[in-house]
């Protein structure tokens, strides 16, 4: 067992008096001593140390698998372990909320809790229910955001059954049968690809806004066999070969019939584990504060079958930064897969799709950053290409994703000069990407300097309206931004195609969504990614603070209430109905400017803003001098100026006509398979961004409240991403506005356990020779045979038992594997000093030495 320092305590439940102060100096006294978790309850805080600490891995693993509850020191294992055994235990969906800034940690930290799960659980769907050996399929070193992949570790321990203890949460109702959210991508296999090979062109000189350094002149693309003739219009839709793309199957959500199909748990738990170099490759990017920052929202659920082996998964994703495709801040990156694709390609297929270096196309050089220090793009290029196998997508549709990939950087690279319809400066990018599209190039040239509108009349007219220079350059960015969003869609549609179970279920979800963000700039991305923080943030609160106080109250119980921050008050203020909130005027705003250009468009919302909202507490908008485009919300985690230029044209989202009917023509079928929209028939008005975010976050909630949660705020030591560097004040605001104070007030006051009082003697009544009758006849026995237990532990609520402090059920837990299984209680204490053996060694003294700078 792990020493209890006084300074530096475990548990911040036990800190004598708590203030956000000492709250801050607790987790800088383990940070200094290289202890990266520390708990509140049941409640994990996480530091990231910005470097590799040895304390994962197989040994770990069976360290905390083996631990009952009061020998476990903080860990992300401890949690992953309680996660896991309260599923099998109580039969119940479980989810793991995983929150905090950007590069906080959030990605490693999602990881080795499905890297456990998928270890501890068995290998197959007929054994025992109390879980069984697994391949670790790798576990990383803690690092903040690199992995080492050591030997997996070894099968689960004696299978004893495990604490089923609520953990100062509240019996939540059944998982809901109601299936997933819909698949977006399409499938449908692609049609051979040509073979014709052509001679390297000179690279491709940048394009699209302040261009690089050109590299000289470059070739057009080989013309393709095939392709649609030069002049005129559109191709014709025949010869394409192939047939129509095949539909994914709806999936179940956590249950339905019986499988139909044997499952391979030992590939469920590969596709789990290998779908995250591949969801990292196309959903992170580098920014100024992380180097593998995810750009959009992750909810992944592994499904259980009875025997309580991982037999399906279903992954949710939100919130994708499309814009990051066509533009980056100063010493960003766009999404790791391009940099991967032109790193790790051979040589003959990026000469064949004119393919040179990162400087070379705007889309990845605008940004003047194009490399991540230890990061190798090759490599993780071949990792990407085995994980696609591993999914499912052949080594043709492999193909297909990167000759589009490729295309939208010559996209990039497209730019536009004089009047209406503007003219295309350099006609090579333009032929390049038509090629790689399967396009004519002169119906894609007109497909950007065209937009197709279509009249509100009965006969639905349909008009060709020229764009100008800074319109066509908007058509060529929404083309890009597409393609990238159908060819993500695509593969999570396949990923949850390999995972795919229709069985009844039970789940452990893991939730990895963008962290609170506030940059230099912020603009509509920004403003949509902290509502949805807002949101997880109401979650924590309505089940750790109110949700417990709440229950205290029905159940009689005497309390005073704490007091704490509801930040429902800025939830209402982005997303409510009456009064509107923000994200209801802009959306009023956007039905009604279709005929007036994007900065007009911005000055009305700003206007209509000022107007609709006109005194919030949480709300300031600036109408004079350099302000004049911005308001400022007040936060929860602090007060954020968000600029409007561009808000309407972000949050239309529009699907252009023009473009849709270029592609669709395309001689690639899997091109086409991406775009089955009938663009004649858009009698229904498009939905906007916030109406989808809205929409999105209401169905995470929902499928959150159906699981019990188990939490992971995730905390980010310094700005500058340097190892073991700890900024009390900079630590301090996160302490503060993530609500840890409130927390440990309330457990403190509280009750770390409840259940049913049913349950809780069905279960702890075998510690006694004879059941008990009710719950009082168990409390004079327990006080009476055990001089350590006091009678003020419990209390009897009108329908639950509730119990003081977690060292009474950890002892209550111990008194009763004694009891029912002696043997093995006896081999499961062995087995844990043993592997705490192994793991200390491995760690040594890291926990002892003083290595952290604390400011």
């Amino acid at each position: 067992m792990f020493r209890l320092f006084s300074s530096g305590v475990d548990d911040l439940v036990l800190v004598s008096n708590p203030s956000n102060g000492e709250v801050t100096s607790q987790i800088g006294a383990r940070f200094d001593r290289e202890l990266i978790y520390t708990n509140i309850g049941e409640v994990l805080i996480a530091v990231n140390p910005y470097k590799s600490l040895p304390i994962t891995g197989p040994e770990f693993i069976k360290m905390y698998q083996n631990a009952s509850g009061s020998d476990a020191s903080p860990h992300i294992y401890a949690l992953a372990e309680r996660a896991y055994r309260r599923m099998v235990d109580e039969n119940e969906s479980q989810c793991v909320i995983i929150s905090g800034e950007s590069g906080a940690g959030k990605t490693v930290s999602a990881k080795l809790i499905l890297q456990y799960v998928t270890s501890v659980s068995p290998n197959n769907s007929s054994g025992g229910s109390g879980g069984g050996g697994g391949n670790g399929g790798g576990i990383p070193q803690y690092d903040g955001g690199s992995d080492d992949r050591p030997a997996p570790p070894m099968g689960r321990g004696m299978g004893m059954p495990g604490m089923v203890g609520r953990g100062g949460l509240p019996t939540r109702g059944a998982p809901s049968r109601g299936g997933g959210p819909p698949t977006r991508g399409r499938g449908g296999p692609p049609p051979p690809i040509p073979q014709n090979r052509a001679a390297p062109p000179q690279p491709v000189s940048s394009g699209g806004g302040p261009p690089p350094v050109a590299r000289g002149p470059v070739a057009p693309p080989p013309t393709r066999g095939g392709a649609p003739p030069r002049g005129g219009g559109p191709p014709t839709r025949g010869g394409r070969g192939g047939g129509p793309p095949q539909p994914v199957p709806s999936r179940g959500g956590y249950g339905g019939g019986g499988s139909s199909r044997s499952v391979d748990v030992e590939h469920i738990k590969k596709v789990i584990l290998d779908s995250n170099p591949l969801m990292e490759a196309i959903g992170n990017a580098k920014t100024v504060r992380n180097d593998n920052s995810s750009r959009f929202g992750k909810y992944l659920e592994i499904q259980f079958d009875d025997n309580n082996a991982p037999v399906g998964g279903l992954i949710s994703t939100f919130l994708l930064e499309k814009t990051r495709v066509t533009f980056q801040q100063k010493n960003e990156r766009n999404f790791h897969i391009f940099y991967q694709l032109l790193g790790g390609l051979d040589q003959t297929t990026r000469s064949e799709w004119g393919l040179t270096q990162a400087t070379d196309f705007y889309y990845l050089a605008q940004s003047k950053c194009t490399t991540v220090e230890d990061v190798d793009d090759a490599r993780d290029f071949q990792e990407v290409k085995s994980a696609m196998e591993t999914v499912g997508i052949s080594r043709e549709e492999q193909t297909e994703i990167f000759r589009i990939l490729a295309a939208i950087l010559h996209v990039g690279n497209i730019r536009f000069q004089g009047e209406a319809p503007a003219s295309v400066i350099d006609e090579t990018p333009l032929q390049w990407a038509a090629s790689l599209l399967g396009c004519d190039p002169q119906f894609l040239g007109q497909s950007l300097n065209h937009r197709q509108i279509q009249s509100g009349s009965a006969r639905h007219t349909q008009y060709q309206v020229p764009q100008n220079p800074d319109q066509s350059a908007g058509l060529r960015d929404a083309l890009a931004k597409t393609l990238y969003e159908r060819i993500f869609d695509f593969i999570v549609t396949r990923i949850n195609k390999a995972m795919s179970y229709s069985g009844n279920c039970k789940v452990i979800g893991v939730l990895d969504i963008y962290g609170f963000e506030v940059f230099e700039r912020n603009s509509f991305e920004q403003f949509c990614i902290n509502y949805v923080n807002e949101r997880l943030q109401q979650i924590f609160i309505d089940l750790t603070v109110r949700g417990e106080q709440r229950e205290y109250h029905e159940e009689g119980m005497k309390w005073k209430d704490i007091s704490f921050f509801d930040n429902k008050i800025v939830v209402d203020l982005i997303d409510g109905n009456k009064p509107p909130g923000i994200m209801r005027v802009l959306d009023d705003v956007c039905k009604t400017v279709h005929a007036v250009d994007s900065a007009a468009a911005d000055i009305k919302f700003m206007e209509k803003l000022i107007h609709s909202i006109q005194s919030h507490p949480h709300l300031v908008i600036s109408n004079t001098g350099s302000s004049a485009d911005e308001f400022t919300i007040k936060h929860y985690a602090g007060d954020v100026s968000y600029s409007t230029e561009e808000f309407c044209f972000k949050n239309n989202d529009n699907l252009y006509a023009s473009i849709v009917g270029c592609l669709q023509n395309s001689t690639y079928q899997f091109i086409v398979s991406l775009f089955p929209e009938n663009i004649q028939d858009n009698k229904q008005a498009p939905t906007t961004s916030s109406f989808k975010i809205r929409q999105s976050s209401s169905y995470l909630v929902t499928r959150l409240s159906a699981c019990t949660p188990h939490y992971i705020r995730c905390i980010k030591p310094n700005d500058k991403k340097q190892p073991m560097n700890f900024v009390s004040s900079r630590v301090e605001h996160q302490v503060k506005y993530l609500g840890l104070l409130e927390n440990i007030k309330v457990k403190r006051s509280g009750y770390a356990y409840r259940q049913l009082k049913d349950v809780f003697l069905n279960r702890f009544g075998k510690i006694m020779d004879v059941q008990p009758r009710n719950v009082q006849e168990f409390v004079e026995y327990i006080t009476r045979t055990h001089k350590d237990i006091n009678a003020d532990e419990f209390e009897e609520g009108k329908t639950k038992v509730f119990v003081k402090n977690p060292e009474t059920i950890f002892v209550m837990e111990d008194l009763l594997m004694q009891k029912i299984d002696p043997i093995g209680y006896k081999n499961r204490v062995q087995a844990y000093k043993e592997n705490e053996k192994l793991a200390q060694m491995k760690q040594g003294k890291h926990s002892m030495k003083q290595k952290c700078l604390i400011q």
